[in-house]
């Protein structure tokens, strides 16, 4: 018999009250986590508008309830073909992005968003670094989860990056 005493309970509340939720989502084939925290809403992709001249991967803008809102292809950063007929419609993730003292809205194109996950800090390894190809400087852990990982994109250091492929801030 297992007895469970007030610590043990206790101890589990707190293990919970420190596990952090993640939208769990696919592209290119691999599965992604990113903190909920960082993500405003999902949205199916309806209508893009492209934006001459502007860079390979900035798709283009969506009115989102009245604001113009940027979507950017992940796949571009990443070293990720383009996928120009997808087989099912892909998804936008509006995350919210630091510039400065300012909060930007910004959407990022996945394949697909699949959960949202619950997990402890102490499930987050750190990402090795060698073996994740072009990836690597966008991935800051590893969960296992299943029979695969979920790489745990390193959100802000994505925005950098298209910020200097853009040549400004995002």
């Amino acid at each position: 018999m297992i007895d469970l005493t007030a610590d043990d309970a206790a101890e589990r509340d707190r293990d919970r009250d420190r596990a952090q939720s993640y939208v769990v989502f696919r592209l290119g084939g691999e599965g992604y986590a990113l903190e909920v925290l960082r993500v405003q809403e999902v949205l199916d992709v309806l209508a893009i508008t492209e934006v001459p001249g502007a860079s390979r991967c900035l798709l283009g803008v969506i009115n989102l309830r009245g604001h113009v809102v940027p979507v950017y292809d992940l796949r571009i950063p990443f070293g990720l073909p383009v996928d120009a007929k997808p087989a099912r419609a892909p998804s936008v993730l509006i995350v919210e992005t630091e510039a400065g003292n300012d909060s930007e809205v910004t959407g990022l194109l996945v394949d697909r968003v699949s959960d949202v996950l619950e997990f402890s800090p102490e499930q987050v390894q750190p990402s090795p670094q060698l073996g994740l190809g072009k990836t690597t400087p966008f991935v800051r852990g590893l969960i296992r989860h299943q029979d695969a990982f979920l790489l745990v994109l390193d959100v802000d250091r994505v925005f950098s990056v298209l910020a200097s492929i853009n040549g400004e801030g995002v």
